[in-house]
């Protein structure tokens, strides 16, 4: 049988056992950690006005639009802008929403964790995709 060698070079089975042991349960640290995050992440609720407070709206962390109210100033908009004014503040929200998320799993791994790194890698992704801030709304 060929020997493999690498990480428990130079080390004794008892060194050994003892690694594994302690990698083993800082691995079940993580997974109870990362049920308190998840549990914490699906909590997440962002609710966002419009600059002029026409509308607000709801989301979770995952963008899921949950809410949505309207004002009298919203309904004296044409359709197409209180449209658009609802699309790019359910962005703004779902940004924060995402950042929300970010920050709890940072809180939790660490700045460093490359699980924080793909969340955050996709809040960002998400964002690019937006046509950029508020402004380009048309008030009729």
């Amino acid at each position: 049988m060929a020997r493999v060698s690498g990480f428990f070079d130079g080390l004794s089975a008892d060194e050994v056992a003892e690694r594994l042991a302690r990698d083993v349960e800082r691995a079940q640290q993580r997974a109870v950690a990362a049920s308190a995050v998840r549990a914490e992440i699906e909590a997440v609720r962002e609710r966002v006005s419009s600059p002029r407070r026409e509308l607000s709206v709801v989301v979770d962390a995952s963008g899921r639009l949950l809410d949505v109210a309207l004002t009298d100033d919203a309904l004296q908009l044409s359709a197409a802008a209180l449209g658009r004014l609802l699309v790019e503040t359910a962005g703004r929200a779902q940004q924060a929403a995402g950042v929300r998320a970010g920050r709890i799993a940072a809180d939790a791994f660490g700045e460093d964790d490359p699980a924080v790194a793909h969340l955050r890698g996709e809040i960002d992704a998400r964002a690019s995709k937006a046509d950029g801030p508020l402004g380009g709304i048309e008030y009729r």
